[in-house]
C-alpha cells in the first residue's frame, strides 16, 4: 500500500476524511470522550481537513500520457503517432483479432455448407413464406365472410323478433277492437231501451194530462152547478 506515492496519498486522504467525519459526529450529537468534546473534535477535524488540502496541493494530477487510451480507441493512433513501448502489443492484438474474425467467417461458411443452406434453400423459404402469407389472406377473407353471414343471421333473428312483436300487438289490437264493438253494441241496445222507456213515459204523461183536463172539466161543472 505504501510502495507508491499514490498509495501513501490515498492512506492520508482516507484517515483525514475519517477524522473529519468523527469531529462532525461528536459536534452534532454532543458526545464527549474525556477531554475530547464536540468542539475539540470538530476543531481537530477541520484542522485535519486543512492539512489534507495542503497535501493535495502537492499531489500533481496525472498526465494524459499515463493513460493508454489507444488501447480502447485505436483510431487515436495516426500516421505520425509514436508507438508506446508499454503497449507495443497493440498491433499483435489487432492481427489476432483479424485472424479470429477470418477464422469465424470460415467456420460460419463451413457450417452453412454442411447444413446445405444455399441460395436455392433461401429462395424456397421465401416462396414458402409468400404461400403462407397468401393462405393467411384467404383465411382472413373467409373469416370476413363468416362474420358477414353471422351478422346477417343476427339481423334476421332481430327482424323475426320484431315481426313477432308486431303480430302480438296486432292480436291485442284485434281483441281491443272486438271488446269495443261489444261495448258499442251494448250502448246501442241501452239507447234503444232508453228510447222505449222515454216513449212509454211520454204516453203515461199524456194520459195524466188528459185525466187532469177531465178532472178540471168536472170540477168546473161542479162550480157552475153550485153557483146556479
Amino acid at each position: 500500500m505504501f510502495k507508491t506515492k499514490e498509495g501513501i496519498y490515498n492512506f492520508i486522504y482516507s484517515i483525514g476524511a475519517a477524522i473529519v467525519i468523527l469531529g462532525a459526529l461528536f459536534k452534532m450529537t454532543h458526545w464527549s470522550l474525556g477531554p475530547l468534546s464536540g468542539n475539540v473534535m470538530l476543531a481537530v477535524g477541520l484542522i485535519t481537513e486543512a492539512i489534507i488540502f495542503v497535501i493535495f496541493a502537492f499531489d500533481p494530477p496525472k498526465s494524459e500520457e499515463s493513460y493508454a487510451w489507444e488501447n480502447v480507441y485505436p483510431e487515436l493512433l495516426d500516421s505520425h503517432a509514436t508507438p508506446n513501448p508499454r503497449h507495443s502489443t497493440l498491433g499483435v492484438q489487432s492481427a489476432e483479432v483479424k485472424e479470429l474474425q477470418v477464422s469465424l467467417s470460415d467456420k460460419l461458411d463451413q457450417m452453412l455448407a454442411d447444413a446445405k443452406l444455399d441460395a436455392g434453400l433461401f429462395e424456397r423459404l421465401r416462396a414458402g413464406i409468400d404461400n403462407f402469407s397468401n393462405s393467411v389472406d384467404q383465411i382472413n377473407k373467409t373469416v370476413d365472410v363468416t362474420g358477414a353471414t353471422q351478422k346477417y343471421n343476427d339481423q334476421l333473428t332481430l327482424a323475426s323478433s320484431h315481426l313477432e312483436s308486431l303480430n302480438a300487438l296486432y292480436a291485442l289490437q284485434l281483441e281491443h277492437g272486438k271488446m269495443q264493438s261489444e261495448y258499442s253494441k251494448k250502448y246501442v241496445e241501452n239507447m234503444q231501451k232508453s228510447a222505449a222507456h222515454s216513449e212509454k213515459f211520454n204516453e203515461e204523461l199524456s194520459g195524466l194530462t188528459s185525466n187532469l183536463n177531465n178532472l178540471n172539466r168536472v170540477y168546473g161543472g161542479m162550480l157552475s152547478a153550485m153557483k146556479s
